[in-house]
């Protein structure tokens, strides 16, 4: 630590609060999660494929 710091100013800061940083990597790994949760929902709930019928000299 260096000597021109006291130790009263740094005691009260976190681990998150001292990296801001880490709350952006957070933020991502939540809007990923929430994508990848997203795509596996609506892949594995397609809708059911319907045959359409050719209509002939419509």
């Amino acid at each position: 630590m260096p000597a021109n710091i006291c130790k009263s100013e740094t005691a009260g800061t976190g681990f998150i609060a001292s990296r801001p940083w880490l709350w952006v990597v957070l933020a991502f790994v939540v809007l990923l999660s929430a994508w990848g949760t997203l795509f596996y929902i609506a892949l594995n709930n397609q809708p059911e494929v319907v045959p359409l019928k050719h209509l002939i000299g419509a």
